[in-house]
């Protein structure tokens, strides 16, 4: 058995979705975090690292040096090499004081670049400490245990530098930048594959629907999922089989019909043929005496009636058969009472006709059926009416009537003459009862077994019963 999905609609997945696209830009950040951190201690902050990168500027200085013979003291000079080395920090101390400072460290790079003295309160991230410079304990071998720190021979003299490189920071900006890209297409992708399946579904939708109005019926509109497309899914899918079964009603109607038309044509056909002959009789006055000419008129009489019941029949199919039940109000009754009543009535009827009748009646009283009075009518008239005009009155007519659960079950029960069939070949009578018992919301069977034919009408009962619906059948009861 398979269990009913639950309903979730496009609103909550698209949330979901939402949620689920802001986790993973989450994840690719801390990724890309993790990436930047991996990169920096490998090829930026790692020993190795800085020793390539600060030898690198030491040798562009040393090259500077001798080729503009730059003095320790030239602060141009130095602050224009100094402008070609971004993310650097530079120092230079003697052993009595500094002697230049300048370079980046972080913030405010533009003014420490204009006022070479302006750094030398900063606060210097480096591993030669003012003590170290200004104390006695400063040596030559102390001073080179840092790669960092060198001794270079300017024009002027020897002096101690101090140099750092933040080369790293351009890979941070660099990174920043990719970071907040790479999340924001982690999310804005997360929203796109969301969305690409609806509207795959969407276009698997219409292109079934276009299937079914191209007139393929038989193909099947799926549905996978519980929400707004899918209620859709199911929605068309209930609209075809509607059509489906429809035009399968409909078939079934046009070939009833044809059947019936077929039937009438002979049925018609043959008293009016005899009519036609005889007429031609008494047109030709080819009759020998006045009692034969009584004969042929009689006989012509005979053919018109007939011909006259059949078209009534027929008129009648299709007043039944042309109306829908779309306008028929169906109220609940007392089945007891009202059922009583109809029956003995008809029963008493086919009494007067010298029938003889077994009526059996046990419906209890304060049992409902919704039904409708005038069809109900329509549809007893026309059993106990084929039942006097095709019984035999030899034979009893048995008449029971019953509660079996909660099933209203009605049977009338009667042998038939031999010539009933020749009459009723078209059955047009049974069609009309089981329409109408149809349109009642009941149901009408019949069969026929060695001349006995047997009718069975059943109508369920009513869920409520009440003392007002006892009254309302007593009322129509007494107005019948």
């Amino acid at each position: 058995m398979n269990r009913k999905k639950r309903f979730i609609s496009l609103n909550l997945k698209m949330t979901v979705a939402i949620l689920a696209g802001i986790v993973l830009a989450f994840g690719m950040y801390l990724f890309c975090t993790w990436f930047e951190t991996h990169i920096t201690n490998t090829y930026y902050t790692s020993d190795k690292a800085i020793e390539k990168n600060v030898g690198a500027v030491y040798d562009d200085l040393e090259s500077y040096i001798k080729k503009y013979n730059v003095e320790a003291t030239d602060r141009d000079a130095l602050t224009n090499w100094l402008n070609e080395q971004k993310y650097t920090y530079f120092f230079i101390y003697n052993d009595e004081t500094n002697v230049f400072e300048k370079g980046w460290w972080g913030s405010s790079n533009s003014d420490n670049q204009n006022d070479p003295l302006a750094n030398e309160d900063a606060p210097i991230n480096n591993d030669l400490s003012s003590s170290d410079i200004k104390g006695d304990m400063v040596t030559e071998d102390t001073f080179l245990t840092d790669a960092k720190n060198r001794i270079i021979e300017f024009a002027d003299g020897r002096y101690y530098v101090f140099i750092d490189v933040y080369k790293e920071q351009h890979f941070h900006e660099i990174m920043v930048l990719v970071t907040v890209v790479l999340c924001f297409l982690t999310l804005l992708a997360t929203i796109l594959i969301y969305n690409k399946r609806t509207l795959n579904r969407i276009i698997t939708l219409a292109s079934e629907v276009q299937q079914v109005s191209d007139g393929k019926l038989d193909y099947e509109i799926h549905s996978f999922h519980n929400d707004e497309i899918g209620t859709l899914s199911t929605s068309v899918d209930n609209m075809r089989n509607s059509i489906i079964q429809k035009h399968q009603n409909e078939k079934e109607a046009w070939e009833a019909n044809t059947q019936l038309i077929t039937a009438m044509s002979h049925d018609i056909r043959t008293p009016l043929t005899s009519m036609i002959g005889y007429l031609d009789i008494i047109e030709g006055k080819k009759y020998k005496s006045q009692e034969e000419l009584d004969k042929y008129i009689s006989s012509c009489r005979d053919k018109s009636f007939q011909l006259k019941d059949l078209s009534d029949k027929l008129f009648q199919y299709f007043l039944v058969f042309g109306n829908q039940g779309s306008d028929r109000t169906l109220e609940s009754y007392d089945a007891g009472i009202l059922f009583q009543q109809l029956l003995a009535e008809h029963c008493a009827e086919a009494i007067s006709y010298d029938y003889k009748v077994d009526f059996q009646y046990t419906i209890p009283e304060e049992v409902n059926v919704m039904t409708d009075i005038s069809g109900l009518r329509r549809l007893f008239d026309n059993v106990f009416s084929n039942i006097m005009k095709y019984g035999d009155k030899r034979e009893d007519i048995r008449v029971e009537a019953a509660l079996n659960g909660t099933i209203v079950k009605i049977v009338v029960e009667n042998h038939i003459l031999e010539q009933a069939k020749k009459v009723e070949s078209t059955r047009i009578g049974l069609k009309t009862c089981e329409r109408i018992c149809s349109d009642l919301q009941g149901i009408f069977r019949y069969t026929e077994e060695e001349h006995i034919f047997t009718v069975e009408i059943t109508f369920p009962m009513a869920i409520e019963t009440t003392k007002d619906n006892k009254e309302e059948a007593k009322e129509a009861r007494s107005k019948n």
